[in-house]
C-alpha cells in the first residue's frame, strides 16, 4: 500500500504542474488517482522479456546515429553506447552542449528538420536513434517535431544501407495488441487532455513506421526521471508496467536492442522497478 501511496502523490504533483491543464484536470485527478491506487496494488503482470544489466558484455560494434542527444534522455545514449565501445554521430544544433564528451563523438551541427542534415548525419551510420522532443523555444515551430524527422529519417535511409530505428516515445500512444489497465487508461487520457499536440505527434509518427518497411521500434514511456540505471526495466507490449521510468535504464534498454532486436516493429512499454 506504501508503494501505491508514493505512486500516487509523484502523479500528484505532476499532474497539478502542467500549466496547460485547467478544470479538467480538477475533476480528473481523483479519478485517476483511485485508479493509480487500484493498479498499483494488483500489480501489474509482466509481458514480453525482462531487460538484462550488460555492462561485462562484449558487443558488435555499431555506429549509431543519434537524435536528441543534447537532452536529458540523449545524455545517457551517449554514455551507454560509449561504455560499449560505439562509435557516435550526435546531431546537434549547439555543439557545446556536448563538449563534455570532447572527441569520443563525431557532432553533426543542423536542425533535424533539414532532410540534408539528416543525410548527413547517417552517412557511415549502421542504426539510427531518436530520443528528440519539442524544444519549448521553438514555440509553434515544434509542433510535429517527431513526424517531420522521423519522415526525414525514412526517407534517407535507404540510401545510407540502414534498416534499424528506434524512437523513444509515449505511453499514451496507441498501438495494435495494446491492453491497458488502470494505470495505462490514467496515463492515456492525461495525455489526451494536457499534452494534446505532442500526442498528436508521436501518434502520427508511429503511423508513419508502421507503414515503412524499416526495422523500427518504438520504445513507449511514461514520465522519465533524470536518474541513472538502477535495475532491469519492466517491459510489457500490453500495458504501461510502471508510472516512471528512469533515463540510464531507458538508455540501456536501447542500446541493447541493437543487437538482441526482440521488438522490431513493436512498440514496448518501459517501466522502473
Amino acid at each position: 500500500m506504501s508503494k501505491a501511496i508514493t505512486v500516487t502523490r509523484s502523479f500528484l504533483h505532476w499532474a497539478t504542474s502542467l500549466r496547460s491543464l485547467q478544470w479538467p484536470l480538477r475533476t480528473l485527478v481523483p479519478i485517476l488517482c483511485a485508479s493509480l491506487m487500484l493498479a498499483c496494488a494488483a500489480q501489474v503482470k509482466q509481458e514480453g522479456a525482462t531487460a538484462t544489466t550488460t555492462h561485462a558484455k562484449s558487443y558488435r560494434h555499431h555506429t549509431v546515429a543519434l537524435l536528441g542527444a543534447t537532452g536529458m534522455v540523449g545524455g545517457y545514449l551517449v554514455e551507454a553506447a560509449l561504455q560499449r565501445g560505439y562509435t557516435v554521430r550526435a546531431l546537434a544544433r549547439t555543439p557545446a552542449k556536448l563538449a563534455r564528451f570532447g572527441s569520443r563523438i563525431t557532432i553533426i551541427t543542423g536542425d533535424a528538420r533539414d532532410p540534408a542534415v539528416i543525410r548527413k548525419l547517417l552517412q557511415g551510420s549502421d542504426a539510427v536513434v531518436s530520443a528528440l522532443g519539442p524544444v519549448k523555444a521553438d514555440g509553434d515551430a515544434s509542433r510535429f517535431i517527431n513526424t517531420t524527422v522521423t519522415r526525414n529519417v525514412l526517407e534517407a535511409m535507404p540510401a545510407a544501407g540502414i534498416s534499424l530505428y528506434i524512437a523513444v516515445s509515449g505511453a499514451a500512444v496507441v498501438m495494435p495488441g495494446d491492453d491497458r489497465n488502470l494505470l495505462g487508461w490514467g496515463i492515456r487520457t492525461l495525455a489526451q487532455i494536457g499534452l494534446h499536440s505532442a500526442l498528436q505527434d508521436k501518434q502520427a509518427e508511429y503511423a508513419l513506421l508502421a507503414d515503412s518497411d524499416v526495422n523500427w521500434t518504438l520504445v513507449r514511456c511514461p514520465l522519465i526521471d533524470s536518474k541513472p540505471f538502477d535495475s532491469s526495466p519492466l517491459i510489457s507490449l500490453k500495458t504501461p508496467p510502471a508510472f516512471r521510468v528512469r533515463a540510464g535504464e531507458l538508455a540501456q534498454f536501447i542500446m541493447e536492442q541493437l543487437d538482441n532486436r526482440n521488438f522490431v516493429r513493436q512498440g514496448p512499454f518501459l517501466g522502473s522497478r
